[in-house]
């Protein structure tokens, strides 16, 4: 049977969705290990921005190359409510009792985090960062109640950056590009969100 053409698909994001989060127990230049994802909170809108650092090389007086190096994914979520158990699992605080306690000590963990997002031709696309930390802080937002109730959102920031193991800092699956043959990728999106999903070495 002859392979499936190739064909490019470039549709619109319309939706942001399903954000999750999975703590981080190992991440060395050997292994790299993450726990159960869980739902984090409704996801609201996301910036999410690749940073690189460039540096042209000359010679005969013009441009010879660029060296371009990956310095980090900076990380923006507008949420509808972060409740103290979220707070706990991505900052670091004590929850306990009910109650939440923060310190100056506190320190975020180490995690992964994921979502999807949908296009306008009713497809997904999914996403995995594997190494970060909500360390930027966290803006919670209030308002006296008027005539009319106005509703607040939280918003949290991070960096996010490539794992020690082998430099991979995203996984993701577009489902509007999968060929046939592209049974992995097709099997790993049904169940995006049951751990962290990796790329399968070639055999």
């Amino acid at each position: 049977m002859a392979a499936e053409k190739e064909k490019i698909v470039r549709s619109r994001t319309v939706s942001f969705r399903d954000i999750h989060i999975a703590k981080v127990t190992t991440n060395t230049e050997t292994e790299y290990v993450a726990e159960t994802p869980s739902k984090l909170a409704r996801a609201i809108t996301g910036k999410i921005s690749d940073e690189f650092e460039t540096e042209k090389i000359y010679s005969d007086d013009s441009v010879e190359d660029v060296n371009m190096s990956y310095k980090g994914t900076s990380v923006e979520l507008e949420v509808n409510s972060l409740a103290p158990q979220d707070k706990s699992q991505v900052f670091g605080h004590l929850y306990e009792k009910g109650f939440l306690i923060k310190t100056k000590d506190d320190k975020a963990p180490e995690l992964a985090l994921g979502w999807r997002a949908k296009k306008l031709n009713g497809k997904y696309e999914f996403k995995w960062l594997y190494c970060g930390r909500f360390g930027q802080g966290f803006e919670d937002n209030y308002e006296t109640e008027g005539e009319t109730k106005t509703t607040q959102t939280a918003t949290l920031k991070g960096d996010f950056y490539a794992r020690q193991m082998d430099g991979r800092y995203e996984c993701s699956v577009d489902e509007s590009n999968l060929l046939t043959e592209h049974t992995e990728a097709a099997a790993a999106i049904k169940d995006w969100f049951s751990k962290v999903q990796e790329k399968p070495d070639a055999a």
